[in-house]
């Protein structure tokens, strides 16, 4: 690829100076925010978006996959638990009376998710904390020194700007801020290749009384696949109920062999999705009975992704623990969630699933979000430090929740102690995750 020289070296404002600078208002950041906040750290919480929600708004991905004990309660509170409440909120008396009390697994209405109420509701829990939300900038760089983050660099309207912290999350979900401070971390499977991409929508006007069955669904998808009607390689149809009557979500795209971490890849992904999102359209009007006058309700303004990279930390999961159902003294998580891996190898399909009873779960130690090469520096959401099994299974919406309420935390507390996250006693961040209503 050729190359142009463009050196960049001019004074820019420090807009912020805080405790903790969250990067990133998805999940993760969600819980980190909140909980930094609520340990008593001045708390800032930086999305390049113009909402909060990550893949639950802008990537309309719905709904919340179950992490739940064998009495149908979420593994992931408090924070978690908490934000879907808030989305309940904003439903009709109509909708609401349908939702259970509590966070039962069993009833889809407590997972389903609106992505525009999920983003306000990510809000009011930020603002209730006192969080303060810096919308629309977007990382560009970090000066390190002697190990240390000494500030970011964010792109904004504005043009470049930096922010100071005592201590930094990434919470990005692609580890953006670890990888440009020069932490190790592992992308994809022993190949490299990541799990793949998928743009999920929304179908109105849909009579589903007319539906057919499961089964019948998956024949009729085969069918449209070897008559050249649908692209996609995936080998069933994953479609969800809504609180809506008329309205279906499909979770169905899929795009392998690009990297979300390429930005031409991305670019090319996005076009690929929307390619199968036309073809589904055309597809389901055609064939499938209650489809026959649908339209587009909503598509995702950013295409789901499942995976990038893993920041090494002072701890490190595998697929063993899954298996031996491992535990920790310092877990600041639980997660029995299946191992679940979108075939990530371009050509072929399938999808690997391995489940635990309800009863069983796994823990994720305190290490796995202390980021091994950066002092100041924690991880919340799914990038954290794991291999590509044991990601495909924590890195769902509410664990990744969870174990970023545990990187806010611990980033709290650094700060308020000076020193770095990797000097905490896990044990007691652990405790204190506890006494803020962490299910541990």
């Amino acid at each position: 690829m050729k190359t142009v020289a463009w050196k960049f070296e001019k004074e820019i404002p420090v807009i912020f100076d805080v405790d903790v600078a969250v990067l990133g208002g998805g999940p993760g950041g969600l819980g980190a925010a909140v909980m930094s906040a609520k340990a008593g750290a001045k708390t800032l919480l930086i999305e390049r978006y113009s909402m909060l929600g990550g893949m639950a708004s802008v990537g309309e991905v719905s709904p919340f996959m179950p992490n739940h004990y064998k009495d149908g309660s979420s593994f992931d509170r408090p924070v978690y638990t908490r934000w879907v409440q808030q989305m309940n909120s904003y439903l009709p008396e109509e909708i609401r009376s349908k939702i259970p009390a509590g966070d039962n697994a069993e009833n889809g209405l407590t997972r389903t998710i609106g992505k525009e109420i999920a983003a306000l509701a990510a809000e009011d829990l930020c603002i209730e904390a006192g969080v303060k939300l810096l919308y629309h900038h977007k990382l560009c760089g970090a000066s390190v020194k002697k190990g240390k983050i000494d500030f970011i660099v964010l792109d904004s309207k504005s043009g470049f700007v930096a922010v100071r912290a005592k201590n930094f999350v990434d919470c990005s979900g692609d580890a953006d801020l670890a990888a440009v401070s020069g932490c190790e971390f592992e992308l994809g499977d022993a190949e490299g290749h990541c799990q793949p991409m998928t743009l999920c929508f929304k179908l109105s006007h849909v009579r589903r009384e007319l539906m057919p069955n499961w089964e019948a669904f998956q024949k009729l998808y085969k069918d449209g696949q070897q008559s050249g009607a649908l692209s996609c390689p995936r080998e069933n149809v994953l479609y969800f109920a809504h609180h809506d009557e008329d309205v279906i979500h499909f979770n169905t795209t899929r795009v392998q062999g690009k990297s979300a971490v390429d930005g031409i890849e991305l670019s090319d992904a996005e076009v690929e999705a929307r390619k199968q999102l036309r073809e589904y359209i055309i597809w389901l009007r055609a064939s499938v009975p209650g489809f026959e006058q649908a339209q587009l309700h909503s598509m995702g303004a950013h295409i789901g992704v499942r995976e990038t990279r893993r920041v090494k930390g002072l701890a490190y999961l595998t697929r063993e623990d899954f298996v031996k159902r491992s535990k920790f003294p310092d877990a600041i998580s639980r997660c029995n969630y299946p191992i679940d891996i979108h075939c990530p190898t371009p050509g072929k399909s399938g999808t690997e699933l391995v489940h635990m009873e309800s009863s069983e779960y796994y823990e994720i130690p305190y290490g796995c979000v202390v980021a091994k090469d950066i002092s100041n520096l924690t991880i919340g959401g799914r990038p954290i430090s794991v291999d590509h099994a044991i990601h495909s299974s924590m890195r769902v919406m509410p664990p990744a929740c969870t174990v970023g309420q545990a990187a806010g935390l611990a980033a709290a507390l650094s700060s308020q102690r000076n020193c770095s996250p990797a000097k905490l006693d896990g044990c007691e961040v652990r405790k204190k995750l506890v006494e803020m209503g962490a299910y541990l």
